[in-house]
């Protein structure tokens, strides 16, 4: 029985952490099931190949098989293969972000078969004795070595990759991954052979052996830390680079405006004179009932149009009147309540929300033959500003798995042009940058598709 808790204890300490970490970087929405029932197989499944390993090791011949090491690769591989199995199926994400994190727990996993290895080497063993995969040593060794690695791979490694995991786009870093998981497997298949030709106490002296490993680990962190500087480098990269194409998409949205203002001024003139000669005629033939429903029309479709103001708020004014004038030229109905003053929120950041969401709403009232209309309120609620932004939409494809609250489902879970893809996300990094949300909902009945963004103005 002591050996049998033993063996299986040594296999749980070995197996759990790893199959817990590649889990953890991942928000709940991605996941096809609940966290913590997610959690709990696993659990449930490192426990059963645990105690399956160590039955095994207990039934087979003591004086027959010597070396139970022979049976714990096969046993931990199949448990990884299957742990990696239910980790892609389970992990609604890009394949290239799922084999990010699989090949940084890797390495982790690699570090401290390494150390345990090594430090086993001062230990002598007796010859003629049985040899168990986890004996009194190595299990003490396993467990040290996860309880001072694992809350250092938790802070400074998994902590930051879960925040680059929700900026790195993998379409544009194919190499990057690419260099990154053949590296790794090149490293996991040095570890092993050195581990066996260094395995003979005979082979080579003690002190060869364990330098051997020391560069061998060493080689394996430099290699890490430089790799993934590498991967993470070129997130930054990417994301200074969409933040300087907002920007100048700004720059442009204002030039663009300020051109349309000019423009509008020299018509509003030569309109003017137009409108001074109607109005002179109609006074010289005492036409004073026409005049005055002429001048009702003027007002109406010139300068209250050209005057409307939303909100106190330059950059948000600003966007809503650039928006709806282009929603108003393709003939869509918009209303829009908007109280809002100065914000802690960024133009450029402003302009990623009201943008994407505007775009995709202008998109997909165009493919709706009639009743085209788009619903716009933006106001500030208990500390945070609320946007919800609803309009005509034919229909949209959904991704069913995805969890939904009150009817609203994260930008992951639309896959077409009607409202989902790059531009949602896009919305819903903005959001979560501000320490708020952003949910989307699509209305089969009723035809209609709303954006619900919240981002808290007291940071």
């Amino acid at each position: 029985m002591v050996i049998y808790l033993q063996q299986a204890l040594g296999f749980f300490i070995q197996l759990y952490p790893c199959a817990l970490m590649i889990f953890l970087p991942f928000r709940e929405e991605v996941y096809r099931f609940r966290r913590r029932m997610i959690y709990f197989w696993l659990t449930l499944i490192s426990v059963a190949f645990a105690c399956g390993y160590a039955a095994l090791v207990c039934l087979r011949d003591m004086e027959k098989y010597r070396n139970h090491i022979a049976i714990s690769n096969p046993s931990m591989l199949a448990a990884m293969l299957l742990i990696l199995a239910a980790y892609i199926w389970l992990v609604r994400e890009s394949m290239l972000k799922k084999l990010l994190v699989f090949f940084c727990v890797l390495f982790y996993a690699i570090i401290v078969f390494i150390l345990v290895n090594t430090f086993h080497l001062y230990v002598p063993t007796q010859e003629n004795t049985i040899s168990y995969a986890y004996n009194t040593v190595t299990l003490a060794l396993y467990a040290g070595v996860t309880a001072v690695l694992l809350p250092v791979m938790l802070l400074f490694v998994l902590r930051p990759l879960r925040m680059y995991i929700r900026e790195i786009d993998p379409k544009n870093m194919k190499r990057e991954f690419l260099i990154l998981i053949l590296s790794t497997l090149l490293f996991l298949t040095v570890t092993f052979y050195c581990d066996k030709i260094t395995g003979s106490r005979d082979s080579l002296k003690l002190g060869t052996l364990v330098q051997l490993r020391c560069v061998l680990m060493l080689v394996i962190l430099v290699n890490q830390f430089v790799l993934y500087w590498m991967v993470f480098r070129e997130s930054v990269r990417q994301k200074r680079d969409n933040e300087r194409q907002r920007a100048l998409e700004i720059q442009q949205l204002q030039y663009e405006k300020i051109v349309g203002d000019m423009e509008n001024t020299r018509r509003m003139r030569h309109d003017l004179r137009h409108h001074y000669n109607t109005l002179n005629d109609m006074l010289n033939r005492g036409q004073t009932e026409e005049m005055k429903a002429y001048m009702a029309g003027v007002i109406d479709t010139t300068v209250k149009r050209d005057a409307e103001i939303y909100c106190k708020n330059m950059t948000v004014n600003g966007l809503l009147q650039y928006y709806v004038s282009i929603a108003r030229d393709e003939e869509i109905r918009c209303e829009v309540h908007a109280e809002c003053g100065d914000l802690v929120i960024e133009p450029a950041d402003l302009t990623v929300l009201f943008g994407n969401a505007m775009e995709n709403a202008i998109n997909a009232c165009r493919k709706c033959a009639e009743d085209r209309w788009i619903s716009i309120q933006v106001g500030t609620v208990q500390g945070s500003l609320a946007i919800e932004i609803s309009n005509s939409c034919k229909g949209v494809r959904l991704n069913r798995h995805f969890q939904t609250e009150d009817g609203f489902s994260p930008a992951e879970a639309f896959l077409s042009d009607h409202g989902g893809g790059y531009g949602l996300r896009s919305i819903t990094r903005t959001a979560q940058k501000y320490g708020g949300s952003a949910r989307f909902r699509f209305n089969a009945e009723q035809k209609k598709f709303t954006a619900r963004i919240r981002l808290n103005i007291h940071m």
